[in-house]
Order: structure tokens, then sequence, then C-alpha cells
């Protein structure tokens, strides 16, 4: 059975419902390499750690030409270089997984630990951050041209039991673009991401991300230790992480004029306050009384997840609809139904929503097989 649709959107992109081949980004939100290339990098990590480096590399060169969009053996590549020194070529592997995938790839290079000499030299650390400016660019103009959602890209952890829970979701936010059919990772923050909102503009991102989740006996599910962040979409440039204030019954937020996001925010007790998100800021707006004042298009999260809403956004120039709906054991996912052609799913295996997903509760998350390991 189908569950019931939540969100339909009309966009200015014919879909190709296969993805091609080539371009930015991936074939689907959580990707699994064959199993020959997921073979060939692990073989290549064993003679690594031996230090049979120039070994190492012919394997990691083998896996990525039978899988090009598995980008652990593009790091592993580079990495084997610096451990020999060679940190020119390591430089340029780096820069060539930058360039291929800047999200989550430009994370990886910056913070890897093998890696750590090439930004310690002035000329390699220059050739570093080019790379990164012109991904960044290149990504963002790709990206907005993108239909936005949250996906998971491994099973969530369960939620059981009672007491301080690690909201452990696996979620980031990815735009699918219509006219390659392919996958762009738009965020990279360890699986915290719970909801979006996205400028009327499509230039910046506001997302919510995960803290904790609080079960006590007798008293409401809360929400702990959450906090906002934006993403300005042509630079791919994050803004700072602000803490919200408290713990959190239910949450609302959409899209105000002048850029900003407004939030109301009911605490344990019932009683509610409104704040006023910039990108940079979170200011209190005042309290409110009452139910949650009425907007066109509120995200609502609580403790439970994303609440399933509707809105619709409409362009001449193509059209399609995306909608929420559920499979038969629970799990989100979105189906796009072309003016012409037939309906088909985004690929997102482990689930996948609008504006965010609701929790999985015990039967759902049994339901959803191990991911394997793809680093």
């Amino acid at each position: 059975m189908i569950g019931l649709v939540s969100a339909c959107f009309f966009l200015a992109a014919c879909p190709v419902a296969a993805p091609n081949a080539n371009g930015p980004g991936q074939t689907r939100v959580a990707y699994l390499p064959p199993q020959e290339a997921m073979d060939l990098n692990r073989e290549g990590k064993v003679l690594y750690r031996t230090g049979h480096f120039a070994e190492a590399r012919a394997k990691y060169e083998l896996a990525k030409k039978v899988a090009p969009d598995f980008f652990g053996p593009w790091l592993n590549l580079a990495c084997a270089y610096a451990r020999e020194n060679r940190f020119a070529e390591a430089t340029e592997q780096a820069v060539a997984l930058i360039r291929h995938a800047y999200v989550p790839g430009a994370r990886e290079v910056m913070e890897a630990a093998d890696l750590g000499a090439l930004q310690i030299r002035p000329l390699l650390l220059a050739k570093l951050r080019s790379a990164l400016a012109e991904a960044s660019t290149q990504w963002g103009q790709a990206a907005q041209e993108g239909f936005f959602f949250v996906a998971r890209t491994q099973p969530p952890v369960k939620l059981e039991g009672q007491g301080v829970l690690v909201l452990g979701m696996n979620q980031e936010i990815y735009a699918w673009l219509p006219h390659s059919g392919r996958y762009l990772p738009i965020t990279a923050e360890d699986g915290r991401v719970l909801a979006l909102v996205k400028s009327p503009d499509g230039r910046r991102i506001v997302f919510m991300r995960a803290g904790r989740l609080v079960r006590m006996p007798g008293q409401p599910d809360l929400l702990r230790g959450l906090s906002v962040r934006q993403l300005d979409l042509p630079s791919m440039t994050m803004g700072p992480v602000i803490d919200l204030p408290g713990d959190v019954r239910q949450l609302a937020m959409w899209s105000s004029g002048g850029g900003a996001v407004d939030m109301e925010v009911a605490g344990p007790g019932g009683a509610s306050g409104k704040f006023r998100f910039d990108g940079q800021t979170l200011e209190p707006v005042g309290a409110i009384r009452g139910r949650f004042s009425a907007s066109a298009h509120p995200v609502i999260l609580t403790a439970a997840g994303v609440e399933l809403g509707t809105r619709v956004v409409t362009d001449a120039a193509c059209g399609f609809s995306a909608h929420d709906e559920t499979d038969a054991q629970g799990l989100p996912r979105i189906r796009v139904l072309p003016r012409k052609g037939k309906a088909f799913l985004l690929d997102a295996r482990y689930g996948a929503g609008v504006d965010g997903l609701p929790f999985p509760r015990s039967a759902s998350a049994k339901a959803l097989s191990p991911a394997r390991k793809t680093r």
C-alpha cells in the first residue's frame, strides 16, 4: 500500500528516469560500488598498511576504472603518493577528487591525516584552495538546477528504549538533477540533517541539525541539542552552526521575507517562542501563545521526525511533480510523476523525504538491511 501523498512540486526540468553515465554527482543516493571495486580498494588498503604504496596505487587505479563514482580509491590514491613524499602527485590526485566529487571529497581531502603535509606547503596549499574555489562554484551552479530533498545514506540508528538517545539518522541533503538523473550530495554533516527549508530565490538552504532524543516515563518526548545552519548554494559556503536554546517539543520553520527563516519553537511546558534566523544569528522576536501561527508552507519537526506537509511550486518551462509517499514497510520515498511518461522513484534505498523524514519505528528499522561499508 502506498502512503499518503504529502508534498508536490512542479519544476522547470524534463526528468530523466535513468541516470546518465557521466556528469557531476552520482547515480544514486546510497551508492554501493560493484563488489570488484570494493575488493580492489580493500586489497589496496592491505598493501598500503604494509608500506607497499606502488602496489596499493595500482589497486586503487583499477578500482577507480571499475567504479568512477566510488570516491574512496580516489582519496586513497592521493594518500599513497603522500606517504612516499611524492607531494606533487598527491596534490594532483587530491585536486582530481575535489573536482570529481566536491561534496564530500573536499572535506575528505582537507581532513585526511595523510594529506596534512600538503597543507603546510604554500604552493601545494594554493593549488588545493584554487581547486576548492573552482569546484565549489561549479557544484553550486549544478545544484541550483536540482530538486532538493533529505535522504538517508544508510540505515538509521534504532531509537529504542528510554533516556537520552543519540539521533543517528544518517541523513543528508541531496539535489536530484532532472536533466541527467544524477544525484549531487549537498551536505556532509555526519548524517545530522533533519529538515530543510529552501529560500524562494533558490540561493540558500537552511537546515536543522540533529542532537538527541529525550524519552522519560510519563513525559512527552523531546528534542535536545538542535542546531541550525545555512548553506549559500552559488558558492557552496556554509554558515556557522547556531544552537537552539533548550529542549524542543515541536518546531515549525519556513522562509520569510528578506531571505531569513522564521521559527516557532514549543518547549516542554507548551510555551512557544518565535525566532528569526538570517544565516549568522538566531534572534528571538517575541513570545507566542496558543497554536503555531499559520504559514504557507511550514516544515514541522517533532520528536517523531518531520511531519508530512504540502506545498506546490509552479514553473512553465517544463513540468513534473514529485511527492512523498511510504512503502508497505513504512519507508519514506519520493515518487516523480513526469508530465509525459511513466512515474518513477528517486533512488534512495534507505528513505527520502522532500522536507525531511519521520523517525523510523522499530518495525521499520528492522526492515532495513545493513549497509555495506564503501571506504
